[in-house]
Parts: C-alpha cells; structure tokens; sequence
C-alpha cells in the first residue's frame, strides 16, 4: 500500500464537497432534510478547524495552562452541548444532521487512501 501525505484543506474541501453533494441528493430525491445535512457538514467542518486552531496554538512554546487533551476535551463538550440544543431547538432532523457530519469521517478516508499526494519511496515496489 502507498503511504499517502494529507492535508487538512483538502480534507475540509472534500467534505465541504461531499456535503453539497449529500444536500442536493437529499434535496433532488425528497429524502431526508437537505439543511440538516448542511448543517451537520458545517458543524464537523467547524470542528475540524476548531482542532487545528487549539493544536496550533497550543503547540507553541509560549502555550501555557491547561494540557491539550482538557483543552481539546472540553471544546468537544462545549460542541456537543451547542449540537444537542440545537437539534433540541432547531428544525432539525437528527439522522440527517449525523449524515452531514460523517461527510467529515468519508473525506478522511479518501484522502488517506485516495485523494492524497504518495509519498516517494512508499509503494509496495
């Protein structure tokens, strides 16, 4: 198998992608809510760049306070108390909004084993 480099905006731009694709199906064939899909694609591209922004700053030297795991563990809670409201509040459908959100996971995958530039020197040769 071929070690492939990937990159965090080309996964954020296959997941936008995979969204908009989702949507429209949703939208095209009167299955399931087109926005919740949306919405759950925003959000786990929203937490993706969460998580980039906490890593970055906070691998800095100059980082002090908390661990990274706190940091990252209640940035999770907080979205997850947003997320929960949210569907509780909003016009949401809850099956939709998770497809939405694993477009997320589906863009990981692709880039790892597809969409990913190959490492030199990787192959299986």
């Amino acid at each position: 198998m071929t070690a492939r480099a990937i990159s965090l905006e080309s996964i954020s731009k296959t997941t936008i992608f995979l969204t908009l694709v989702l949507a429209s199906l949703c939208y095209a064939t009167n299955t399931g809510d087109w926005a919740s899909v949306a919405a759950g694609g925003a959000f786990s591209v929203l937490n993706l760049h969460l998580i980039r922004l906490l890593v970055s700053r906070l691998m800095t030297p100059a980082a002090t306070g908390l661990p990274l795991s706190r940091v990252v563990a209640i940035k999770l809670l907080v979205l997850l108390s947003v997320v929960a409201v949210a569907l509780k509040r909003l016009p949401l459908d809850a099956v939709s909004f998770l497809v939405g959100a694993g477009a997320l996971f589906v863009a990981i995958v692709l880039e790892a084993v597809l969409l990913g530039e190959p490492v030199a020197g990787s192959g299986d040769g």
